[in-house]
C-alpha cells in the first residue's frame, strides 16, 4: 500500500492505494501548511483503518510547481518516511497531470504545458505505454513566445495553454477545464506503483525537488 502526496499546485491532495482500490482526500488551499496536509493524511489513514507502519512506501510530487507547496510536501513526506521507516518514490508533477488526462479521456499522446511565469512554461511530453503515461524526452523550461511546430496527433493540458493561447497551435486539441488544470494524488497511484515495481524508491534524505530554475516562483 502506497501513500501519495501532491502539493505542487493550488490543491492539496493525498491518496492511499493497494493496487486494486484507492482512497483520497483533497482540499483547495491558498496557504500551504504542513498541519493541513497532515490532517488530510490522518483522516485518510483512519478511514482505511491502517497505520503508517503498515505502508509499503510513500510517493511525493517533486515538481515543477509552486515552490512553497513542493517544499512542504517534501518535508511532510520525509518526516513521515523517517518516522515509519519507509522509502519514497519521487514523481514528476507534469506526469501526474498527463496521467489524469488519460484516466478521464483515454488520451494517449499528451503535451503538458504549465505556466512558469516570466513568459515561460514547463513543458513535457508523454505517451501511453499500456500501463502509465511514459515520459518522452526531457522536462524543459521554454519560452511561451517561441514559434510552435505543430503536433497534429497530440493533445495538450495545463494552464500554460490558457495563459498563452498561441501554444495551442502546437497540439490538435487542448483540455482547459478547471478539473484538467491541477494534478491530484489519485493520479499518482499508477505512477507510484510502477516506480515501486521498478525499484525506484529512495531513502527520504535523498529527495531532490525539481524547480528547473535557480530563482523559484512561489
Amino acid at each position: 500500500m502506497i501513500l501519495c502526496l501532491e502539493t505542487s499546485g493550488a490543491l492539496s491532495s493525498v491518496a492511499l492505494g493497494d493496487g486494486n482500490r484507492h482512497w483520497q482526500r483533497q482540499a483547495a488551499t491558498e496557504n500551504f501548511q504542513a498541519e493541513h496536509i497532515l490532517t488530510l493524511i490522518d483522516e485518510l489513514l483512519q478511514e482505511v483503518g491502517v497505520e503508517g507502519g503498515d505502508l509499503d512506501a510513500l510517493a511525493v510530487s517533486i515538481g515543477p510547481g509552486r515552490f512553497t507547496g513542493l517544499r512542504i510536501g517534501a518535508a511532510v513526506a520525509q518526516g513521515l518516511a523517517f518516522a515509519w521507516n519507509k522509502k519514497i518514490i519521487e514523481l514528476d508533477s507534469l506526469a501526474v497531470l498527463a496521467q489524469g488526462l488519460h484516466r478521464r479521456y483515454t488520451e494517449k499522446k499528451v503535451i503538458v504545458m504549465v505556466d512558469a511565469r516570466r513568459g515561460e512554461v514547463y513543458r513535457h511530453s508523454f505517451i501511453w505505454d499500456g500501463e502509465i503515461m511514459l515520459s518522452q524526452g526531457d522536462l524543459s523550461l521554454v519560452s511561451a513566445t517561441l514559434p510552435t511546430t505543430g503536433e497534429a496527433d497530440w493533445v495538450g493540458v495545463g494552464n500554460g495553454f490558457t495563459q498563452y493561447p498561441l501554444l495551442a497551435k502546437e497540439v490538435n486539441k487542448c483540455y482547459t477545464s478547471a478539473a484538467d488544470q491541477l494534478p491530484i494524488a489519485e493520479d499518482m497511484m499508477p505512477l507510484a506503483a510502477k516506480g515501486q515495481k521498478d525499484k525506484k524508491e529512495i531513502n527520504p534524505e535523498h529527495i531532490l525537488l525539481n524547480y528547473l530554475r535557480e530563482e523559484v516562483v512561489t
